[in-house]
């Protein structure tokens, strides 16, 4: 029951990424085209960044305090030809936000930029906890797999089983 309210929740969300990215998609100029968003579990959610071909460019997993991201959200993203693509989510509870330029390989998730060649997927510990500074810790480069009957966040911890003990032993050691 959680997790269906926590889908109903999320659903908008990710069908205005899937729609932001379907209208980006036909000019293959652009290089970040769109976006998607999906709960994990109760702690964690998932959001990314997804070029003309729909494979995410850069993938993030926010831990924060049970049911955080259980809430409304705002959203808001520009996707542009020539310029770094972005996305932001916002609620009474955190904001979500994750930028990248292509052209520099260099991206931002929240406060902190990074390079894309270095590590593609990240970890946000302490997300909806705003009197709590947050963690952003590199994960690696892996393969983004493109969302198909489920999303990209999800298919990428079904093949990389170690990914999710990873973030399962982050964010326990931070607590």
């Amino acid at each position: 029951m959680i997790f269906g309210m926590i889908r109903r929740c999320i659903a908008p969300l990710l069908l205005t990424a899937l729609i932001a990215s379907a209208v980006a998609a036909p000019d293959e100029k652009f290089t970040v085209s769109g976006f998607g968003g999906y709960p994990i579990s109760r702690n964690i959610t998932s959001m990314w960044l997804a070029g003309p071909d729909h494979r995410p460019l850069l993938m993030v997993y926010f831990h924060g305090p049970e049911e955080w991201h259980n809430t409304k959200w705002k959203v808001d993203s520009k996707f542009e030809k020539g310029k770094p693509g972005w996305a932001d989510l916002q609620s009474e509870k955190a904001t979500l936000r994750l930028s990248m330029n292509t052209e520099t390989g260099e991206a931002e998730v929240e406060s902190g930029k990074f390079k894309i060649s270095e590590s593609n997927t990240f970890l946000v510990l302490h997300a909806g906890e705003p009197s709590v500074p947050q963690k952003i810790i590199p994960l690696g480069v892996f393969d983004l797999p493109a969302s198909k009957e489920q999303p990209a966040s999800v298919l990428l911890l079904k093949a990389n089983p170690e990914l999710m003990e990873r973030i399962n032993k982050e964010a326990a050691a931070d607590h």
